[in-house]
Order: C-alpha cells, then sequence, then structure tokens
C-alpha cells in the first residue's frame, strides 16, 4: 500500500536539503539528495526495496551529478487500486520533502515489442515518473499495476526487439529472401498453399486487379530492428525531447515477454509495371511507368497504386526491361520511393538495367534479384535447380534473393525443398529483412 504524504513528511520532513536546486552547488548535492530521496520513496513506494534488488536495476550514469553519480533505474509494482494520478502526487511530495522534486511525468504501457513499441497515453497500464534536482535526476522508475506481469524493461537505446535478436542469431548461416510476384490476378489453391508455407515471404502485388487488395491484408509484422523515434521516448522522438529539457536522461524500451519468431512472416511490396521492350506491342499493363514521364506523373502513379495497397514497404518492378535501363526514368521514381520511405527491388527483367544503381546513389534501400525460379520454365525439376543454384549463391555471397510466381509448380518445390533446405541451415527472412541485416533497412513500420 501507498503512504501519505503526512507519513512521509514525519519520517523525511527533518532531513530537507535547502537551496539543493542551487546551479552552483547542485553537483555535490545529488548524492545526498537521492539517498533522502530514495528512503522518502521507500516509504512511499513499498515494492521499492525489492525492485533495488531486481535484476533489471540499473544504474544509469551522471556525469554532471560528479563522479560516480548515477540515476537509480527501477521497476516498481504499485497496488491496482490506486489512480496514477494519486501515485504521481505523492511521489511529488516524497520527492520534494526530501529535497527534490518531480522532474517528468509519462504514461507508458507495461509491455511493447519492436513492431508495435510501447506507446504514450496507454491509460491505466503503466507510469514512468523522473525525481531529483533540476538537471540531475536521482530516480527513474517504471511503474507498473501489482498482480500484472512484471515488464522487461531494457535500460538505455539498445535494440529492443525479441524477434529482431531471435532473427540475428539465426542468420549466421546462408539468408535467402523469396519474393512471390504477380499476386492479385486470382485466389486459389496455388495461391493459398503459398501463404500456408511455413517461411517468411514477400509478397509482390500488382495493383487494380481483383484480388489486390484482399492479398494486400496477408502482411503481419516483421524481424526488423526497432527505429528509434518510433519507441515510447525513443532518443528520435518529440517526447524525448522535451524529457532531455526537463533534465531526465535516461531512456528505455519494454519487451513483449510472448514475443516470438513467427515462420509465417509476409512482407507486401507493389509490383509496378514498368515499360517494357517492344511496348506497346508488349503491354505492361494500365498506370505502367513509361520512359520520359514527367517526374510529378510517376509520383501520382506510385501514389494511386499505394492507396490500393495499404502496408506497402517496397517496390519491384513488373517487366521493365526498357524504364529500368532509362537512367532519366529512374532517377525520377527512386525520388519519389526516397520521398515516401520504400525501398526498391531491382527484379532484372534486363540485363542493361540501372535501377539498383539509381536507387542506392537515391539513398534508397535496394537489393537486386539472382534468379527467377519459374519465369521461362515451371517444370518442376527447373524450379528445383534454380531454387538450389540460388542457395548456391546464398552461402557463396551470404545473402540471395530469388523471385517466383504462383505456379502450382513452383508451390509444389517449395513445399517439398523448403522444410529440406531450413533443416541444412538455410535462414529465409523477407526482403526488409534482408535489407536491415546488411544494415541497410532500419525501419520498421510500413508507409
Amino acid at each position: 500500500m501507498l503512504g501519505g504524504p503526512a507519513a512521509i513528511a514525519a519520517i523525511v520532513g527533518a532531513c530537507s536539503i535547502l537551496g539543493a536546486c542551487s546551479g552552483q552547488e547542485a553537483g555535490p548535492r545529488h548524492g545526498e539528495v537521492q539517498a533522502r530521496v530514495d528512503e522518502a520513496l521507500g516509504e512511499c513506494l513499498p515494492g521499492l526495496a525489492g525492485a533495488a534488488a531486481a535484476a533489471d536495476a540499473h544504474a544509469w550514469p551522471l556525469p554532471a551529478g560528479g563522479a560516480g553519480a548515477t540515476v537509480f533505474c527501477r521497476v516498481v509494482p504499485v497496488d491496482r487500486a490506486t489512480p496514477w494520478g494519486e501515485v504521481r502526487d505523492w511521489v511529488a511530495s516524497a520527492a520534494e520533502t526530501a529535497g527534490g522534486r518531480l522532474l517528468w511525468s509519462e504514461p507508458i504501457a507495461a509491455r511493447g515489442s519492436a513492431e508495435r513499441p510501447a506507446t504514450p497515453g496507454a491509460g491505466d497500464a503503466g507510469l514512468r515518473l523522473d525525481v531529483g534536482l533540476p538537471g540531475l535526476p536521482t530516480h527513474t522508475l517504471v511503474l507498473y499495476r501489482a498482480g500484472d506481469s512484471r515488464p522487461r524493461v531494457r535500460w538505455g537505446n539498445g535494440p529492443a526487439a525479441t524477434a529482431w535478436r531471435q532473427l540475428q542469431a539465426r542468420a549466421t548461416t546462408p539468408v535467402v529472401a523469396l519474393v512471390i510476384d504477380d499476386w492479385g490476378y486470382r485466389n486459389d489453391d496455388t495461391t493459398r498453399g503459398l501463404l500456408a508455407l511455413d517461411v517468411p515471404l514477400t509478397l509482390s502485388i500488382l495493383p487494380g486487379l481483383a484480388h489486390s487488395r484482399r492479398f494486400a491484408a496477408e502482411g503481419t509484422e516483421l524481424a526488423l530492428p526497432p527505429r528509434a523515434s518510433d519507441q515510447a521516448g525513443g532518443p528520435g522522438s518529440a517526447i524525448a525531447d522535451r524529457r532531455r529539457a526537463a533534465g531526465c536522461p535516461v531512456t528505455f524500451t519494454l519487451e513483449g515477454g510472448d514475443e516470438r519468431l513467427d515462420a509465417r512472416r509476409r512482407e507486401i511490396f507493389l509490383h509496378l509495371p514498368m515499360q517494357p521492350e517492344g511496348y506497346p506491342e508488349v503491354d505492361p499493363g494500365p498506370r505502367a511507368v513509361l520512359i520520359g514521364m514527367p517526374r510529378e506523373r510517376i509520383a501520382e502513379l506510385l501514389d494511386v497504386a499505394l492507396a490500393d495497397l495499404p502496408g506497402v514497404r517496397g517496390v519491384n518492378n513488373h517487366m521493365g526491361s526498357a524504364a529500368t535501363a532509362d537512367r532519366g526514368t529512374m532517377a525520377d521514381l527512386m525520388a519519389a520511393l526516397k520521398a515516401r520511405d520504400l525501398t526498391f527491388l531491382d527484379s532484372l527483367t534486363a540485363a542493361a538495367s540501372v535501377a539498383y544503381e539509381a536507387a542506392l546513389a537515391a539513398g534508397v534501400p535496394a537489393a537486386r534479384n539472382r534468379i527467377f525460379l519459374d519465369d521461362d520454365h515451371q517444370d518442376p525439376e527447373s524450379v528445383r535447380s534454380r531454387l538450389r543454384s540460388l542457395v548456391r549463391s546464398a552461402r557463396t555471397s551470404g545473402f540471395a534473393v530469388g523471385i517466383g510466381h504462383p505456379h502450382p509448380e513452383t508451390l509444389a518445390v517449395l513445399q517439398e525443398e523448403l522444410p529440406r533446405l531450413e533443416a541444412a541451415g538455410v535462414c529465409f527472412v523477407t526482403l526488409s529483412e534482408l535489407l536491415a541485416l546488411q544494415g541497410r533497412a532500419p525501419t520498421n513500420e510500413p508507409s
């Protein structure tokens, strides 16, 4: 149970440190105030004693407080019957009585993950409180309701995503990203079978087809590193800027205790039609990117397609043997992708393609297709041979990307071969995960 302000005052009132907030003398007095605040908070928050001895108790270095000064970082249970506002007020009273003050208050979620991080304003889930002297905090407290699962706190800005760390640990083996093009034409046994595969897939969807939006909804959370600005008060967020301005430097991330690396991760790409050789006799379909198009028109086509396919993380070319070889067209496309925080996969439908180089020049995370599994050979043995060639390439270079299509023959080979390849140590990932493992795509949210 919480103690009242009167009880706190009786215990520590005689220990008030007048003038402790003075700029010239704050440093030497930090340790003294910290001891008094710790004693007062112990009366206000009975769970603090156990929190100080817990494995996740942390001492955050505070150079401004003098040699050896730290911020006590604690995860503390609080009686669930006490409103958070009352908890905050009593902590503030305890800090003031001990010569400090409440520096910062921030609602937090008790649990989170890399893809769905804890967010401010998450109701009655938890509370962050920082107390101490202005510019010299003594405590950072993560409060949660007694009886709830104890939140798993990672102090600092290190990676917090359990799934991401699991993927990093597995990805010491050859890494292969399988991209399946041409989604949207039909919803049949083959497409359902592909979606049922127990490996990550990147689904590249043609815009404007009968089943395009249905397959765009298959996107899932991926195993990606957290983006700092997406974390609750992460180092790149406006909340963190305000907190630092209040003199509170401690950062942390909260992890989901039951997070796991789901095998059926599904990433959504836009399969953007582009001008092929032989156009217009060879037709890429409506709303295709054509050579000579104004940059504004390319951006407009991209936006129309994205509006129809929520959750898209990247783009690869459908056809496009002519467009991807045109430097001006690719420069305009990559500028649009960069502005929308999208990645790019060069399908390499022609050896003359400059799309990959244009993407890198524009600062767009990009990869190149290593091999088509089934573009001109749909017999199972050809698909099998090409899949094995893709894996050999990954063993040689560490990473490889292969593109397939929703053909029954492709599905049959994948159903047979993928379990064997995984057992042999091949790590299958989505395209964005592959780029992240290469240090080239740190984002964790679709556009």
